[in-house]
């Protein structure tokens, strides 16, 4: 080979490499802008998931908390609503010692469950008031109580009984003597019209009761009948918890009448008025529980 060829073949040989040099730049800066790409893609992905997880995150505690404010929230209403409760039961528990706060409410309310009763036979009679007892005899609505003695004598007799209800006792219907206690001085009539039962208490009457006896005495003076006279007092002893003992006045007529508390609620059935100058005077309400002794099926 000539020097000449030699010299061309060097100067060929360097061009080549020049040319390799040159095409693998371009590929370079390609490869690290796409590498550059690539990193902060990933750094992007790496912060959005990073992101993502702390809203989550965010929202399972958002929502822990708000369970458990709900949570805590029905807690405290529960207690709230049982110490209102308790509350409630001890205000009324002591209402009854003192008088209603609507006397005249609780007046008409009694008075609607309250009826007069004649007997024909010999012009006897008293007090009834309506009870939340079933009828036992077909075409009748509604059970009255009464003392035994207030319809003994039609009941001897076997006389019709007259039960007379509404405003000023204006309406009078014939009533049906279904049961006797001459032993608890009690009787039960069933009549048609429905009349308005009244409340019972739900439990025995304690010493210091407000009290209300209801019934309709007869004023021989003017000889009129009192309708629905209330006399009013305090219970003053309870003896073997039927027997009430309250210094509400019961006159005769009184009767078979109900004996209530400062709700309205029957405690007992007006039986017994008794004056004397050496006993003084005692006006005694059978408790409503001893009608379950001889008269009606409580169990």
């Amino acid at each position: 080979m000539t020097d000449s060829e030699s010299l061309d073949s060097t100067t060929t040989s360097e061009t080549s490499t020049e040319r390799k040099q040159t095409i693998k730049w371009p590929i370079v800066a390609v490869a690290l802008v796409l590498l550059t790409a690539l990193v902060g893609l990933t750094a992007w992905v790496r912060d959005e998931l990073a992101t993502k997880q702390q809203q989550l995150d965010l929202e399972i505690a958002r929502g822990l908390d708000r369970e458990t404010a709900i949570t805590e929230l029905d807690e405290k209403l529960m207690k709230a609503q049982q110490s209102l409760k308790a509350l409630e039961g001890k205000v009324s528990q002591q209402s009854l010692f003192g008088p209603p706060s609507n006397l005249a409410a609780v007046i008409d309310q009694v008075g609607e469950s309250v009826v007069d009763i004649y007997c024909d036979s010999d012009g006897s009679g008293g007090t009834g008031f309506a009870m939340d007892i079933e009828p036992s005899l077909e075409g009748t609505s509604t059970v009255i109580v009464t003392n035994h003695h207030v319809i003994e004598a039609c009941w001897n007799t076997n006389s019709v009984v007259e039960v007379s209800l509404g405003d000023n006792f204006a309406k009078t219907v014939t009533g049906v003597i279904f049961n006797t206690d001459e032993e608890n001085d009690l009787a039960l009539i069933e009549i048609d019209p429905y009349v308005k039962p009244i409340k019972e208490a739900d439990t025995f009457a304690r010493p210091g009761w407000w009290s209300m006896a209801v019934g309709n005495p007869y004023d021989e003076t003017f000889e009129v009948l009192l309708d629905r006279f209330v006399s009013i007092g305090y219970i003053g002893a309870v003896y073997d918890e039927y027997f009430n003992y309250t210094s509400a006045q019961i006159n005769q007529g009184n009767s078979g009448g109900p004996l209530v508390n400062s709700r309205g609620e029957l405690i007992g059935i007006n039986t017994y008025g008794v004056v004397g100058q050496r006993a003084g005077i005692w006006n005694i309400a059978v408790d409503s529980a001893i009608l379950c002794e001889n008269l009606l099926d409580c169990d």
